[in-house]
């Protein structure tokens, strides 16, 4: 947990055991700094300067490297001291000390560190407990109030007899008086030697400390001396408990991580000095009362966690890791936000970023990323594809069993069926409850493919006794309850087959036939819901939000298979009305999930319908149901007639266009009394565009059948249309009311009904008023596709302008796009006329152009559609219009002309070279006579969270979006490289206008250094002398260009070639560092390292390739995220090249790889275990040469699925190589778990079963120990 958002990350455990007062200090020299005391160096050096020895004596030649260096490869200071006392005599140099530390600083505020120190490290009595390694008596500031213990050596407090540690334990001596006679100070090597070897009482001192406190150093360094006593009087070599023993180091926590973890000590990072105290400030607030502490931050759970930062969600997540903790935030009023519960699920908070892909403009489409909105301070963000996709995530999940939470033992038994969970869960289960009435535990739940059992009892309970849930809150819980308590829904659907087997061995007995209604009940299915709701929760109220944005709802019915039943008929009905009867339950959970859209199969599938037919997954079932049907119309019409009866009226999903089928059978109904049912539908059932087809077929069957008065009314009906029309505005719905009436009621007359001559008249005057009509829209109305299409087509049609004069085309088609059209069709003649008859589509923009009117809307159709067969002249025609566009439609069209360029300057220049160059010169000086707006690159800002992310524009990506870029791009798509040899050099056209661009305004310049250094390995190839004047020095990571120029090469899809590599090689050793300090979209660092491993494994002799130690350097310079990621790339270079593993990656991790110990963290063991489980056979020569660099971590399981499981027909990895895998484990797994590990039991397990004389195995039996323990 952090207290400043810069400040240094405590453990849980530290922070908890201090609040209980199992905490102790051990303080350094550090803590004295900021009060005007020396550090260890500047104390030597005073006392060196009093005596002043001479310049070539042993002590000078020691201490003079520490003016210069302050290097743990110089004489350890305690040895210096060690020369002083022999040199001076012990009470002449201590004396000066006890003077030197004895001086009070009076400009400076004193001891306000140690009394943070001293609040932090109270036990519950309020009494510090301090040790220090210190001298000077700072804290003892204020000491007649305190009133503190103080001890002295050898006379410490006896642990072994329950002695407290209270007050303050100076382990090498406490300052005394410069005149007394005895200054007992540990400050020489011979000191320490007694304090901590010979005599050892420091040692045994800090031995019985460690036993029963948590110790924390704070004001040292790694190689202070002493901590290399301490730590060697303790045998402390890393195999001893970490979380014993807490060390504050300022410095990146992979490095600090990598100094400490082999002293066997858990390093806190921090970045400076007044971060660790301004923390420790904090800590000492919670300290004073941390009950009022933890009530403070509880407060905060009432805000929305998006607002918070990251540190600040940590702070509560770190009080929710307890029970206390967890039952004060239960207990809150008012409740704290919802939204926590995205914060406390790791796989929400950890999701990929989503954008909103329906707006117009992508650049600005809005973006929800949970990381950023409900991330914790210490989540890991590199999580890998294949968690995802598993479902794990490898950040802390609140919302499981804890290795802190309680586990009942009175509820695990073999006999009951009692279930509990940890008091911890079970608080926050509380909170939940009363939380429900907000649409985010909702939409958390249906989410979840399977809810505990105890949560799923009390929400029941609630939703069932509470009075203040919203009634549309109750609904969805009720079905969300209904979901997760149906067990069909946590496994595979194979109950069909099951059902079918039992029919052939049983036959259609009456348990079989109760069997088939159980397996035909539908059931509720719940997926994500679409866009940015999969993962970013619902913020409306329950007036206000569709049930479509809390998840996919969708009612099914068992999967068939495509494989049915065959049914007797001496159970025909008996199956009838089972599936019937499951359609009406299907029906009302359809309803209670708030379904609009339901589209159902038609029941005439071989009937006027083209393509594919799609409908609602649980809308299947109607298809079989229309089999059995029309089986029972012809075996019992009379019982068809009393079920169709029944079924319900106004039921919009299924019985709606059964009923109208039905009605279509002449031995079941009577043809008045069709009419009858038929005139008394309601609106919305009569203009149900789902049944249009069933209705239509329906009239046109039996319109003979009904009489004259019947028929009269059925199309006065029809020729008033609907009453009200969904999604149109309310001033378009008559137009649309009369077409949809004249759609209807055309298709009866086309189809051969006979109407009056009254309707008919009436008809074709409708038909008259309805612009561009053609009988198309009536025939197709029964079409399948035709009824429920929505998507908007396009008609290009040119009809309506093809015969008109040049002159008046333009004119008319401005008209067609003003007028208002809501249909489904987007009518673009102007286009249709481009491909039919280009040249009267030029010569209409001609006539245009006399008058000054160049309009975009058709002049960007009439470049990017021109057709690629255009007759000769034609296309000069257009060529010649393109020269003749002024500068300002040049800009306006700067986008369109710019592809189209690219897409077509080698045919153009091939068609007539120059008119061709003609018209690109024309384009450029247009685009670049704009000025920087027109050299703009269309790639827009990228916005996340309503704010726009800083990125640079100086990039690639930008250079392909911009018009300079493309028609940068169209100069290279003339200069085929397969036609070009070694030094065939770049024709002068093309050199000449790209040079130009390089000084295009605005972005322009960028661009074409971009797309032209992408294309450097080829120019250097064919033109080498161009390409060394006017692009290697531009690579020069000081060249105002180099940015754009470094990430155009970095997007060349080949690493560099060799006659690139020798010009750029010292920048490029360089290259690193510098593209960490820029802003780019991607990090690239990456693959520049990459193209350095490849040039250091595949060429490894040439000069222009990195050395192994320049390798090495590179390797260090990564970030660790980026090292890692190295790592990774390393195992597709092993797996993609014959016999890679052997020949590239283990020379590259045996010679180049650093072997720093800061390099081995734990993320990167994470990423070398990676590696090994792609290895496949050279699985144990791999692991020889990565094994020096794994340390012990605390176990991730998700790193070894591979070894325990068996993936594409290949064993688990520990199954194959049992010792080396073996060997792995107990190399990273620590000597005390601080969590259990299920993997490692499952791996050991795996190991003793393959190979048994490992289970002896020295190894094996503390790794299997560890397991048994926790």
């Amino acid at each position: 947990m952090r207290f400043h958002p810069e400040g240094p990350s405590i453990p849980d455990i530290l922070l908890e055991r201090c609040d209980t007062g199992r905490v102790v200090f051990l303080c350094g020299a550090g803590v004295s700094l900021p009060s005007g005391m020396p550090s260890f160096v500047e104390l030597t050096q005073h006392v060196i300067e009093y005596f002043d020895p001479p310049y070539d004596s042993e002590i000078m030649a020691a201490f003079r490297p520490w003016l210069h260096d302050q290097s743990s490869a110089n004489v350890p200071l305690d040895q210096i001291f060690n020369l002083l006392h022999l040199e001076y005599g012990k009470d002449e140099v201590n004396a000066l000390v006890s003077k030197r530390l004895g001086t009070a600083r009076t400009d400076i505020e004193v001891g306000r560190e140690h009394a943070l120190i001293k609040r932090i490290s109270s036990n519950q009595s309020g009494v510090p407990q301090i040790v220090t390694t210190n001298f000077d008596r700072l804290f003892e500031v204020n000491q007649a109030q305190d009133n503190l213990t103080r001890y002295v050596p050898p006379a410490f407090p006896n642990l072994n007899f329950s002695s407290t540690i209270e007050g303050i334990t100076y382990l090498h001596g406490r300052l005394v008086d410069e005149n007394a006679v005895n200054h007992p100070y540990v400050l020489s090597s011979a000191d320490f030697g007694r304090a901590y070897l010979s005599e050892g009482w420091a040692t045994n001192f800090i031995k019985l400390l460690l036993e029963r406190y948590i110790v924390v150093l704070v004001g040292y360094q790694a190689e202070d001396p002493p901590v290399k006593y301490l730590l060697q009087g303790l045998n402390h070599d890393g195999q001893y408990d970490r979380s014993r023993l807490y060390a504050f180091d300022r410095g990146l926590a992979e490095d600090i991580e990598a100094k400490w973890r082999d002293r066997g000590v858990t390093a806190i990072a921090y970045s400076d000095h007044p971060a660790l105290w301004k923390t420790l400030e904090a800590w000492a607030e919670r300290a004073d009362d941390p009950r009022r502490w933890r009530a403070s931050i509880i407060a905060k759970s009432q805000q929305d966690p998006k607002v918070l930062a990251p540190y600040e969600r940590g702070q509560l997540a770190h009080i929710l890791r307890t029970t206390q903790g967890a039952k004060l935030f239960s207990e809150a009023v008012p409740l704290p936000h919802p939204e926590w519960l995205c914060v406390m699920d790791a796989n929400i908070r950890s999701a990929k970023q989503k954008k909103r892909y329906y707006e117009l403009d992508d650049n600005d489409a809005e973006t929800f990323d949970p990381q950023e909105a409900y991330g914790l301070d210490d989540d890991l963000q590199d999580i890998s594809e294949d968690e995802y996709k598993r479902g794990v995530v490898s950040n802390d999940n609140l919302l499981e069993w804890r290795d802190e939470d309680d586990n009942p033992s009175d509820y695990h038994r073999l006999a009951g069926c009692l279930e509990t969970m940890p008091k911890r869960l079970s608080h926050l289960m509380a909170w939940f409850c009363k939380s429900l009435d907000s649409p985010v535990m909702a939409w958390w739940a249906i989410r979840k493919i399977s809810i505990h059992p105890l949560l799923l009892q009390n929400i029941e309970r609630n939703i069932e006794h509470s009075t203040s849930i919203h009634k549309r809150s109750r609904q969805l819980w009720s079905l969300i309850l209904e979901h997760h308590k149906d067990p069909r829904n946590r496994r595979y659907d194979v109950d069909w087959y099951d059902l079918k087997d039992r029919i052939t061995n049983q036959g259609w007995t009456t348990c079989v036939l109760r069997e088939f209604r159980r397996v035909m009940t539908p059931r509720l299915e719940m997926k994500l819901p679409y866009g940015l709701g999969e993962v970013r929760p619902p913020s409306s109220s329950w007036e206000e939000i569709q049930f479509s944005e809390l998840g996919q709802f969708e009612v099914v019915f068992t999967e068939r298979h495509d494989d049915d039943l065959d049914v007797p008929d001496n159970v025909l009905l008996q199956v009838f009305s089972a599936l019937e009867a499951q359609i009406i339950i299907a029906s009302g959970m359809l309803d209670d999930i708030d379904t609009y859209y339901f589209p159902s199969p038609s029941c005439y599938p071989e009937r006027a319908v083209e393509g594919e037919e799609h409908f609602a997954k649980g809308a299947e079932i109607l298809t079989w149901f229309v089999h059995l049907l029309d089986r029972v119309v012809m075996k019992w019409p009379e019982l068809a007639k009393a079920h169709v009866t029944t079924w319900p009226v106004k039921e919009p999903f299924f019985f709606r266009k059964l009923r109208l089928y039905a009605f279509s059978k002449t031995g079941v109904f009577e043809a008045d009394r069709v009419a009858e049912e038929l005139l008394s539908l309601d609106q919305s059932g009569f203009w149900d565009t789902n049944v249009t087809r069933e209705l239509l077929f329906l009239l046109t069957d039996r319109w003979e059948e009904f009489s004259q008065e019947n028929q009269n009314r059925i199309i006065e009906h029809i020729l008033t249309g609907p009453n009200h029309l969904l999604y149109f505005p309310e001033k378009n719905i008559p137009k649309q009311r009369e077409i949809l009436a004249a759609r209807y009621a055309r298709y009866l007359e086309l189809s051969g009904c006979k109407m009056s001559t009254i309707h008919r008249d009436q008809l074709t005057a409708m038909i008259k008023r309805i612009p561009d009509w053609n009988d198309g829209w009536a025939t197709s109305v029964v079409i399948n596709w035709g009824s429920r299409t929505g998507w908007v087509r396009t008609d290009e049609k040119p009809d309506i302008i093809l015969d008109l004069p040049a002159n008046e085309i333009i004119p008319k088609v401005k008209e067609i796009l003003k007028r208002e059209d809501d249909s489904f069709t987007s009518r673009q003649p102007f286009v249709g006329l481009i491909k039919e008859n280009p040249r009267k589509a030029l010569s209409a923009l001609a006539i245009a152009g006399r008058g000054g009117d160049y309009p975009k809307e058709f002049w960007s159709p009439m470049i990017s559609e021109l057709p690629k067969d255009l007759k000769p002249r034609v296309r000069r025609v257009f060529l010649n219009r393109i020269v003749r566009l002024p500068v300002t439609a040049l800009v306006e069209l700067r986008h369109t002309l710019s592809n189209w360029l690219e897409q077509n300057l080698a045919a153009t220049l091939e068609f007539d070279e120059d008119l061709g160059w003609a018209v690109y010169d024309h384009v450029i000086e247009g685009i670049l006579s704009g000025g920087a707006d027109a050299t703009r690159s269309g790639f827009g800002e990228v916005i996340r969270n309503g704010e726009v992310v800083i990125q640079s524009r100086r990039t690639f990506s930008h250079a392909i979006n911009g018009p300079v870029g493309k028609c940068t791009q169209a100069l290279f798509q003339v200069m085929p490289s397969e036609e070009k040899k070694a030094g065939s050099l770049i024709p002068y056209s093309i050199k000449s206008r790209i040079e130009r661009l390089f000084t295009a305004p605005g972005e322009g310049a960028d661009h074409t250094i971009a797309i032209t250094t992408r294309n450097l390995n080829w120019l250097m190839f064919v033109d080498p002398a161009w390409a060394k004047e006017w692009l290697i020095p531009i690579l020069d990571l000081k060249h105002p260009a180099a940015e754009p120029a470094w990430n155009g090469y970095l997007h060349c899809n080949d690493m560099p070639s060799i006659a690139v590599a020798e010009l750029i090689k010292p920048y490029f050793l360089n290259l690193i560092p510098w593209i960490e300090s820029l802003s780019w979209e991607k990090n690239y660092s990456v693959r520049a390292s990459q193209w350095l491993g490849l040039m250091r494994m595949f060429h490894p002799d040439e000069p222009s390739s990195p050395s192994r130690n320049e390798m090495r350097s590179i390797l260090r310079e990564l970030s660790d995220e980026a090292r890692n990621r190295f790592i990774s790339w390393l195992g597709l270079v092993g797996q993609k090249n014959e016999s890679g593993w052997v020949k590239y990656v283990i020379p590259l991790i045996r010679e180049d790889w650093p072997k720093e110990r800061q390099y081995r963290t734990t993320s990167s063991v994470k990423a070398w275990v990676g590696l090994l489980d792609d290895t496949g056979d050279k699985f144990p020569e791999v692991y020889d040469s990565v094994k020096t660099y794994l340390v012990p971590i605390e176990t991730i399981d998700h790193l070894f699925y591979r070894f325990t499981r068996e993936l594409g027909g290949k064993e688990a990895i520990a199954a194959i190589f049992p010792e080396t895998t073996l060997d792995l484990m107990d190399k990273i797994t620590p000597q005390i778990f601080t969590r259990t590990s299920g993997e490692l039991q499952k791996i050991l397990e795996l190991i003793g079963d393959t190979d048994t004389s490992l289970i002896k195995d020295s190894r094996y039996l503390r790794l299997i120990a560890l397991v048994e323990k926790n």
